[in-house]
């Protein structure tokens, strides 16, 4: 009785599960929403304990909801829409494969969680590990929490939580998040990452290693594999060996070492202590080159050579120039070119039959001997072995003997290669054996060797020539300056005697009149100070002009090791900047402002154009051109060209004024000191007196070459050269006809800028110490799980997993209107994480 009782509750269980795979309803029952229930099959089932609803399932079991199969040892229904699964779970669902030990499905819920020591999930060449996982079929979502680590390619990936989508193949990443690849590290706090392309957005505190030694900080970006591209739009950061970068967006081509910024833009140039600023720049790591635009500014920080030096303009260019390394890729392609030449002529013995000079390539007949046991297979080798190109080369010894030039010898040897007979035996045949990429070798060494010798010979030359030039230069400079000092001094004296006749007579006429004038007068006592100060002036103009024509034409002439450097060039580089339009300088020494600039780092030069004007302290000074010269940051001269006028104002009405054809003025601590102006001088100048000073007397000097010697913002000593002209008038009797304004005098007040109108942005303090000092992802989610694997597959309590869908599953899914993932490429072995 109670045997037929079981039988006749498993036929009622079976006969529901029947009804509701096939949609029937049982006799009397009410009719249901249509629902979308979980398919089954097995070979065994029945109830838990009898009268039970709780249907046990074993044998080749499968399940299907949403698409989704759920294949297992055994599982057991408790209602048509929620399933627990037990031994071996495998949920596939298109290229998506999850493996625990227990599962438990909510068909309300779309929902398959998965338990396990490990859980593994498999998505093409992506492998997943974690303790918890989630699945939603219907959506194909998984998430995982405890910790999670992925294995894609040569990535590595984890994290405490994430995210899974199968449709994207995208992985989100949620808190402690770090991360490896062939190209960067990463550390931060949430980063989605797609299995497919390897591409990966990041988001808040992201820090980020690539593979050259660079550091890069995000709040939000992205990068792009393809590109090799790292894009940060907020908050970004980039340290290099010798700069820091800021910007809101950054875009940086770390295959092209190209990086480009946009907004609130900051460059730290650590090895030459500038700071650049704009809202749009462009930075390329070699050779350093930076381009500036969009309120672009320049700060210069080396505090131990003066101020700080601010500048704008409106585009900014800086350039990092290696004058060697270009002059050596022109002489690569050349001599490339040369070799090829040589190789298609080779290919063509004819055509090298005679020597380019007329001289035949011939061996000493002692030479023709083939050494016991050398075959010709072995003649490439023994050449190489040889000294290939010189040991060919020191083998014409006849010929060497004969004409003795080394650009002989090499072109001797190239045509010894072509020329049939031109060779020893053992030579000969070790030409033959040759291949085309060796002659193509020793044609290029020939070459590079002539082309060294023939340089190192003209500079030799030339520095003979130099030395001659800077002699005959020197003493014919001097000859004529001890000339000038000649008459110069025999027209002060004519001057002196003229003014001491003068007064002479002037006291004969007071005689007279019965008045009295005293002898010494302040003409006189101003003459005999010129005459005294000119010579002075002119023995050190003297030595000055003699000393500098020397060590400017040694400056011209080459290196000692000249020689040396042509035959291997050493690198030569320089940094040249450029700025256009509205370029503005301020330092609190000196001040300027012009429409371009462009700097040398050379010669240290500075050369500012269109309508330049320079002020330091209350001197401003105007030219077409100017040209500044520093060194450690200071100013040492500036020379002007093209109408030069130097002005100091006294007042709103008065200004000390002096122009010529040229200007060279003189600094120290970045004070001008000395002033001179060469071709047609022309002076206003105004004499002042008591405390606090007054105007007293407007001078009018003209001459041919004068020099002012300044000391604490004022005239202390002016020397006139070639005949000046003085006239000299109290303030309330200068001519009407006199004007106050030399030719071309405008006062540029109004231009003389501020700090403020040079430079208004927010300095950020350096990062490099706290940034330098972060710790590399070293992946402790991965250590534990890895940890944890070894030892649960030691003690067989876990398996890691490839195992895919049975065939009669397969096909019973092809059945019900569905395909189950296609089966997978073994996994390659994924190289050991660091």
């Amino acid at each position: 009785m109670r045997r037929l009782f079981t039988i006749a509750a498993v036929v009622l269980a079976a006969g529901s599960v029947i009804f509701a795979r096939s949609g029937m309803q049982a006799p009397g029952q009410e009719p249901e929403p249509e629902k979308k229930l979980i398919d089954l099959k097995s070979d065994n089932m029945g109830p838990i304990a009898p009268g039970d609803s709780v249907i046990f399932l074993v044998g080749n079991f499968a399940a299907q909801h949403n698409g989704a199969v759920i294949t297992c040892d055994s599982a057991v229904r408790y209602s048509d829409m929620r399933i627990e699964f037990f031994g071996n779970v495998l949920i596939n669902k298109n290229t998506t494969y999850i493996y625990g030990d227990r599962a438990e499905y909510n068909g309300e819920l779309n929902e398959a969680r998965v338990y396990s020591d490990i859980v593994k999930v498999v998505d093409g060449d992506a492998t997943l590990y974690t303790y918890r996982f989630v699945f939603n079929t219907k959506e194909n979502i998984g998430q995982f929490a405890d910790g999670g680590v992925l294995i894609n390619r040569d990535n590595r990936l984890e994290s405490v939580r994430g995210y899974y989508y199968a449709n994207t193949k995208d992985l989100v990443c949620v808190d402690r998040v770090e991360m490896r690849n062939d190209e960067y590290e990463l550390k931060g706090d949430s980063v989605v990452y797609n299995m497919a392309t390897d591409n990966a957005f990041f988001f808040e505190n992201t820090n980020i290693w690539n593979k050259d030694g660079d550091y890069l900080y995000a709040d939000r970006g992205a990068y792009d594999k393809a590109d090799t591209l790292y894009r940060v739009t907020r908050n970004g950061y980039v340290l290099t060996e010798k700069q820091e970068m800021w910007s809101d967006s950054i875009d940086y081509f770390r295959a092209k070492d190209h990086v480009v910024l946009w907004r609130d833009i900051q460059i730290d140039d650590t090895e030459h202590k500038v700071l650049a600023f704009g809202d749009y720049g462009e930075y390329w790591k070699e050779p350093g080159d930076i381009f500036l635009t969009r309120r672009p500014s320049v700060v210069s920080y080396d505090l131990t050579q003066g101020d700080s030096l601010f500048m704008r303009a409106d585009s900014m260019f800086l350039f990092t120039v290696n004058e060697n390394a270009r002059r050596r890729a022109e002489e690569k392609a050349a001599a490339d070119s040369l070799a090829r030449m040589g190789a298609d002529s080779l290919q063509r013995p004819d055509s090298l039959g005679q020597h380019p000079d007329g001289l035949a390539a011939t061996a000493g007949p002692e030479e023709g001997r083939t050494e016991p046991g050398l075959h010709p297979g072995d003649a490439a080798d023994s050449l190489a072995s040889t000294g290939g190109a010189d040991s060919l080369a020191a083998g014409s010894g006849s010929d060497s003997r004969t004409h003795g030039s080394p650009r002989a010898d090499s072109l001797r040897m190239a045509d010894s290669l072509s020329v049939p007979g031109s060779l020893p035996d053992s030579l000969d045949r070790a030409a033959d054996t040759l291949t085309v990429a060796q002659r193509k070798a020793l044609l290029k060494e020939a070459a590079r060797k002539a082309k060294a010798e023939k340089k190192a010979a003209a500079a030799k030359i030339k520095k003979a020539q130099l030395d001659s030039i800077a002699v005959r230069r020197k003493e014919k400079t001097t000859a004529k300056l001890l000339l000038q000092k000649e008459r110069e001094e025999a027209r002060l004296a004519a001057r002196r005697l003229k003014a001491a006749s003068k007064l002479k007579a002037r006291q004969a006429r007071a005689a007279r009149k019965g008045k009295v004038i005293p002898v010494d007068s302040a003409a006189l006592r101003e003459l005999d100070s010129l005459i005294e100060m000119n010579m002075a002036e002119q023995d050190s103009l003297l030595n000055l002009l003699a000393d500098s024509l020397l060590s400017d034409t040694t400056a011209m002439a080459l290196p000692a090791d000249s020689v040396d450097s042509l035959a291997l060039p050493r690198d030569s580089i320089y940094r040249l900047m450029k700025g256009y339009r509205d370029v503005r300088i301020f330092r609190s020494d000196f001040q300027t402002v012009c429409d371009s600039i462009v700097a040398i780092s050379t010669d240290s030069t500075i050369h500012l154009y269109i309508d330049p004007v320079l002020w330091n302290q209350s001197n401003q000074i105007t030219s077409d051109v100017m040209d500044i010269f520093t060194e450690r940051q200071q100013i040492k001269r500036a020379e002007f060209i093209g109408s030069p006028m130097m002005a100091s104002q006294l007042d709103t009405t008065h200004y000390n004024q002096v122009a010529g054809k040229t200007m060279t003025a003189y600094f120290y601590n970045n004070q001008i000191y000395r002033n001179d102006v060469n071709g047609n001088a022309q002076t206003i100048y105004y004499m002042q007196d008591g405390e606090p000073p007054e105007i007293t007397m407007m001078g009018v000097i003209e001459s041919g070459d004068c020099s002012f010697y300044i000391e604490d913002k004022q005239v202390v000593q002016i020397t006139y050269r070639t005949e000046p002209v003085y006239n000299f008038y109290p303030m309330d009797d200068i001519p009407p006809t006199q004007d106050l304004y030399l030719k071309g005098f405008k006062w540029e007040g109004a231009r003389r800028p501020v700090q403020a109108d040079v430079f208004d942005r927010r300095i950020r303090p350096s990062q490099r110490k706290e940034r330098t000092r972060l710790r590399h992802p070293d992946f402790p989610i991965m250590m534990r799980i890895e940890e944890h694997k070894k030892r649960l597959i030691e003690q067989r309590r876990w398996a890691d997993r490839n195992d895919q869908v049975d065939p009669l599953t397969v096909e019973w899914m092809r059945e019900l209107g569905y395909e189950v993932g296609q089966p997978r490429e073994p996994q390659r072995p994924a190289p050991q994480a660091e």
